[in-house]
């Protein structure tokens, strides 16, 4: 048998993550709106009596329902950030912003709130290598500037987040509608940099 030297601790020691600040504005906004708007709403105590009571207190099943909004929120903000460096990779314009026509819950993303995380985005990314790299190689020409740049990446990444959170509001309606357990609501890993 070879003997295989354990480099696990050197690899991730090499390892660099995307930077997430702006998750934990993402979190702390969107959680504080969305507990609001579910203890107003009273279809959330009609399925609860009906289907959850045995399972869950009021409290708590408002807090999971909550937490797998501002979860699904995280994921699609990810995988806007994702479709963003694909672009890069591929020397592609960046998507275009794609907002639905209707949102199931609109008022979860208020202006205020929208601007708190452009503005953490904004921040948080004009620092990365990688992204100024990105905007003086392949995106000079097509933003007047790096702050229109990040701005579109932050329209991006909100519309991903508001897309996201409105199919996870979609599948509980469907859930609760038949009578289904809730769906799952699982918050991805750290988004690792990979070159």
């Amino acid at each position: 048998m070879h003997y295989m030297p354990d480099t696990e601790e050197a690899d991730s020691l090499a390892e660099t993550f995307w930077p997430e600040d702006y998750k934990r504005a993402l979190r702390k906004n969107l959680s504080q709106i969305t507990s609001i708007i579910l203890e107003r709403e009273r279809w959330v105590r009609h399925v609860f009596n009906h289907s959850f009571h045995q399972q869950y207190s009021i409290n708590s099943f408002r807090k999971k329902l909550n937490d797998m909004l501002v979860i699904s929120a995280e994921n699609g903000a990810d995988d806007a950030f994702d479709s963003i460096v694909d672009a890069f990779l591929t020397e592609s314009p960046l998507p275009e912003v794609r907002r639905l026509a209707n949102y199931l819950c609109p008022q979860a993303f208020p202006p205020e709130i929208v601007q708190q995380i452009k503005k953490s985005i904004t921040s948080e990314y004009s620092e990365d290598n990688i992204y100024n790299y990105a905007y003086e190689v392949g995106y000079r020409d097509a933003y007047s500037s790096f702050t229109e740049f990040l701005n579109q990446i932050s329209e991006l990444v909100i519309t991903g987040a508001m897309s996201y959170m409105d199919n996870m509001l979609s599948a509980l309606y469907q859930s609760f509608m038949n009578r289904y357990p809730l769906p799952q609501a699982r918050r991805y890993p750290k988004r690792l940099k990979v070159w």
